[in-house]
């Protein structure tokens, strides 16, 4: 099988597979190879297609140690894996799998029809067919077990669980993980430990809601939400700032620090993303800082790319950097 890897930093690859460089007829074959190995190579799946001449595919892997970010596009299919094939497979793996444009169908614990937009959580141990009948393009990712545990004690909860593109934390899981590709791993704005966390996070969020009620925070649970926040707020402008630093500095694990936001309905990321917004609302408004550039306010704000700044600040404030200047001074001017 072929596959052309290139290497990011040291930590990331990314990896592309496409029948087009095979025959028409060794296409089926080709890809239900290059399915086992950039999902899971210990997988026995089986391919199936209403029209193997025509049928064509493309999938991009990004590897990133115990998660993975995999975007898929192609035609009409069928993929399943036995019971017998999921047994097999020793390394146990999870997936959120996201139709961006097609309606499809699932069996994973229970038969469902879903909706373009819509995901499913599934688990490399159990079996599984999933069904495109018509052109579709997937977001695909992939967690290690140990991983997904450091946001989901019992990943089982959401194993099988249709996660609706309109409806509660499932919109916001969904419309994030269709906007991640593997190109991400070398074109984010942000620390790609920073973007991962917050897959986890929603994840967290998904499953906290679909289970039942919360219980009553605790005294403990309140003083720790504020410590946290308090540490997000002073050094929300350290522009590589992770999870995994924050939890270092407050003496927890990064699986309480998120366990404990989960449950006020927060997320690290966004409470990061709002800390540097409104810190950079203080300096775009102060006389003071006249000097400086929306880009260099953005910058000493911790964010990395201008223009993801200028989204950030439109979205929470209604106005770009530049609109927001502009009407502090005419606000201020005697």
């Amino acid at each position: 099988m072929t596959s052309t890897p290139s290497d990011i930093g040291t930590r990331a690859t990314v990896r592309r597979w496409s029948t087009d460089v095979v025959p028409a007829h060794e296409r089926m074959a080709f890809y239900a190879d290059a399915l086992m190995s950039g999902l899971n190579s210990q997988m026995r799946l089986h391919l199936e297609s209403p029209a193997p001449s025509q049928f064509h595919s493309t999938m991009e892997v990004a590897e990133l140690e115990s998660f993975a970010i995999i975007r898929q596009h192609g035609s009409a299919h069928r993929v399943y894996r036995k019971k017998q094939g999921a047994a097999r497979g020793s390394n146990r793996t999870f997936y959120l799998i996201v139709s961006l444009d097609a309606p499809w169908a699932i069996v994973h614990r229970g038969q469902a029809r879903l909706a373009p937009g819509d995901g499913v959580f599934t688990d490399s141990a159990l079996p599984s067919d999933l069904e495109f009948t018509r052109d579709y393009e997937v977001a695909n990712l992939r967690f290690s077990e140990a991983w997904l545990r450091q946001w989901l004690p019992s990943p089982d909860m959401l194993v099988g669980q249709h996660i609706r593109a309109s409806k509660g934390w499932g919109r916001a899981l969904t419309a994030f993980a269709s906007q991640l590709s593997p190109q991400i791993v070398h074109q984010s704005p942000l620390p790609i430990a920073t973007v991962i966390d917050h897959v986890g996070s929603l994840l967290a969020l998904v499953a906290a809601e679909a289970g039942p009620p919360p219980a009553r925070n605790t005294r403990g649970e309140i003083d720790l939400r504020q410590r946290i926040k308090d540490l997000i707020a002073q050094r929300c402008t350290e522009a590589a700032l992770t999870a995994g630093e924050l939890a270092a500095t407050l003496g927890i694990s990064v699986r309480t620090l998120h366990r404990t936001l989960t449950r006020f309905n927060e997320s690290f990321g966004n409470l990061l993303i709002a800390a540097r917004a409104q810190t950079a609302l203080r300096m775009l408004e102060s006389p003071l800082l006249r000097r400086l550039t929306t880009a260099e306010i953005g910058f000493r704000a911790g964010f990395r790319d201008q223009s993801h700044f200028t989204r950030t600040m439109r979205a929470r404030y209604g106005a770009t950097p530049t609109q927001i200047r502009r009407a502090s001074s005419l606000t201020t001017t005697p």
